[in-house]
């Protein structure tokens, strides 16, 4: 597989946090449930699951995901997807009832054409 062109190395943005920060690996690996040499793989590592950077996130009580933003473009667009869950519900709702009226519009066709052909 062919390494990305376009890469954003979260392993040293991690590692100069800790430094600048003076917070050891170990340290935070008991917070985020994992070793100090997972911890340690994660920075020599240019890319992370988002799921371990968003538990660093939380233990660090630092965005990242706002520094590999800051990182992109600024012609690059923003979509502010629904996080609300009454408003994904709504969403999911809306989507559902799409795909019934489509199922309903299918079967008129359907006896629309059969019509058509006698």
């Amino acid at each position: 597989m062919k390494p990305s062109k376009n890469v954003i190395d979260t392993g040293t943005m991690i590692e100069r946090y800790l430094f600048v920060n003076r917070i050891s690996k170990s340290s935070l690996g008991a917070k985020i449930n994992r070793t100090g040499i997972s911890v340690l793989r994660y920075t020599e590592n240019v890319s992370i699951q988002t799921g371990i950077l968003l538990d660093i996130c939380h233990a660090l009580q630092h965005n990242f995901f706002q520094d590999i933003a800051d990182q992109l473009p600024k012609e690059f667009t923003i979509t502010n997807l629904p996080v609300d869950k009454n408003h994904l519900t709504a969403w999911e709702n809306e989507m559902a009832q799409l795909k019934e009226r489509i199922k309903i519009l299918e079967t008129e066709k359907a006896v629309l054409l059969e019509v058509l052909k006698k």
